[in-house]
């Protein structure tokens, strides 16, 4: 979390949250303070998790709009959490910080079963296929969505997409690259089949499984984008953190998830060659976004070694326009 977000908020704002929604916040448990503070709390002995988002980072309209589709996702069917109501019969309450500003509070079911570690060998073939089936069942049923009211951000809104609002001196060839991969992204084209609500952020540390199905959470980046990009997320991490764990041939390991994830993915929907074509471009996205995201929560003279190296492995990439893993279509179209 920003240093400006750390020194507005305090422990008493947790428990005010868990009193709105009736839970015990007093000893919560940190599971996470990246863009938002997230909590483990109890009522009567059942986990919950509590989140506290600051205005700065979503305002209260794209909050709603997050959990409106949510709650449509789980009616349809999906394996997502349930949003809960307030006291008040609120999806979202707030509580202020020590500046006045506003942190917006919501509740969720915790989802059962556990986050799935891909480098001890134990998940391959079938959670692949699983996730990739998770994913199409989500656009699938989307393409019927009607938001209403509250709407989340299209693409072009995303501020991790200027290198330049988070460094003033940024690297002039990372800006060009920039400037290309924006114009590639407008002259995509767009349209009910390839376009639309998306969860953005489906890898590997944003789901549970559990009993053969996969539960996910932290819908916090979702947006109006093409359906491509919520299929190259879970490439993209899943490669970066096995490239970080010193994992050898990522290529060969990108082959064979693609292949089955695409085949479960093609089980409830399906993109043209066009689209899947347009995954590469997608991967060079999420490294220009995460690149920017580390600039944005850090301040470099202070953080270790290890992330030094990984942001100037992404800054390499990104000036070599190249992405994080080179996929054959071919063969995952197969």
């Amino acid at each position: 979390m920003e240093a400006s977000i750390e020194r507005i908020f305090t422990p008493d704002m947790v428990e005010l949250a868990g009193r709105f929604f009736q839970v015990d916040a007093g000893k919560p448990v940190k599971l996470g303070d990246a863009e938002n503070y997230v909590f483990e709390v109890y009522r009567d002995g059942t986990p919950y998790i509590l989140r506290l988002t600051h205005q700065s980072h979503r305002a209260k309209d794209q909050v709603l709009a997050e959990l409106k589709w949510m709650e449509y996702l789980q009616d349809k069917g999906c394996a997502v959490p349930r949003v809960l109501h307030s006291r008040n019969q609120n999806l979202v309450e707030v509580v202020k910080g020590l500046d006045g500003s506003e942190f917006h509070c919501c509740l969720f079911e915790k989802a059962p079963g556990a986050r799935v570690k891909l480098s001890d060998g134990n998940h391959k073939g079938d959670l692949f296929y699983v996730w990739g089936k998770t994913i199409g069942q989500q656009h699938q049923i989307t393409k019927d969505y009607i938001p209403g009211h509250y709407r989340r951000m299209d693409w072009h809104e995303e501020e991790l997409l200027d290198a330049a609002y988070y460094q003033a001196d940024a690297p002039e060839q990372v800006l060009r690259q920039q400037e290309a991969i924006i114009r590639k992204l407008k002259d995509l084209p767009v349209h009910r089949d390839n376009f639309g609500l998306i969860h953005s952020d489906i890898h590997q540390g944003n789901f549970h499984y559990h009993e053969g199905k996969i539960y996910v959470f932290d819908f916090d980046d979702c947006s109006n984008h093409w359906f491509a990009s919520d299929l190259a997320i879970p490439l993209y991490y899943l490669i970066w953190s096995l490239e970080r764990e010193g994992v050898a041939n990522l290529n060969g390991y990108a082959a064979t998830f693609m292949k089955e994830f695409i085949r479960g993915y093609e089980a409830e929907n399906e993109l043209s060659r066009e689209d899947y074509e347009a995954i590469p471009l997608f991967l060079k996205v999420r490294d220009l976004t995460l690149y920017n995201f580390f600039y944005k929560k850090y301040d470099w003279k202070k953080e270790d070694r290890q992330w030094n190296e990984a942001v100037r492995t992404i800054e390499k990439r990104i000036i070599e326009n190249r992405p994080i893993v080179h996929i054959d279509l071919d063969v995952a179209l197969r």
